[in-house]
């Protein structure tokens, strides 16, 4: 079984913002390294789109 046929919330983009934008504002916090979560939400975004560019698809 695929990854994304177990779990089908990581097709979901907004999900997969989420999750990530969480877990490394949560790790640049412990390291004292305070950065806004739209800074780090935008960098996402780029990411993903730029995944999407390669032919990475997801779910809206």
């Amino acid at each position: 079984m695929k990854l994304f046929e177990q779990y089908a919330k990581i097709r979901q983009k907004a999900y997969v913002t989420f999750m990530i934008t969480e877990s490394v504002s949560g790790s640049m916090a412990l390291e004292n390294q305070q950065v806004p979560d739209t800074k780090v939400r935008a960098i996402v975004i780029s990411l993903i789109e730029e995944a999407e560019a390669r032919g990475r698809t997801f779910d809206d």
